[in-house]
């Protein structure tokens, strides 16, 4: 088995081939939806599932992604440089959520980041996953990040 350094630096290496933007935009988030709801992730960084409520179908809907803490869970709605992903739409439209971490699940309250901390989170998702710089070139579109806020269990 890899040390984790060895396999972050492998993910981080790969994380823009084109073969791998296939791989990680359809075949990865459906491993990591089956594995987070056990706690477990498929890439070394940190990874939470985030469930949302469809903005046409009222459904549910799981998306995981990667996050940093700060004040909540900061999420980037990248989408490998492609479109806005639904997930994104679906904050936009109802921004009560649920986020689940390792194995602890929290009702949350999704807002979006100002500007003036928009280039900090840029500069910290890149940090460990340098691949998102290339995604934000690519994407020719302002790309929307969200502060996911844990609510209080009497809120």
């Amino acid at each position: 088995m890899l040390p984790m350094g060895a396999y972050r630096s492998l993910i981080r290496w790969i994380g823009d081939k084109p073969w791998f933007r296939w791989a990680a935009r359809w075949v990865l988030p459906k491993v990591d939806r089956f594995l987070l709801r056990f706690g477990w992730r498929a890439t070394p960084f940190p990874t939470l599932l985030l469930t949302t409520d469809g903005h046409r179908s009222g459904e549910p809907h799981h998306a995981p992604l990667y996050y940093l803490e700060d004040e909540g869970f900061v999420v980037i709605a990248s989408n490998y440089g492609n479109h806005e992903p639904d997930w994104s739409r679906n904050l936009a439209a109802a921004p009560a959520c649920t986020v689940k971490v390792g194995r602890v699940a929290m009702a949350t309250h999704a807002e979006p980041v100002a500007a003036d901390h928009w280039h900090r989170y840029l500069d910290g998702f890149a940090e460990f996953y340098p691949s998102y710089r290339d995604y934000v070139a690519r994407a020719g579109r302002e790309i929307p990040m969200w502060r996911l806020v844990p609510q209080s269990a009497e809120a």
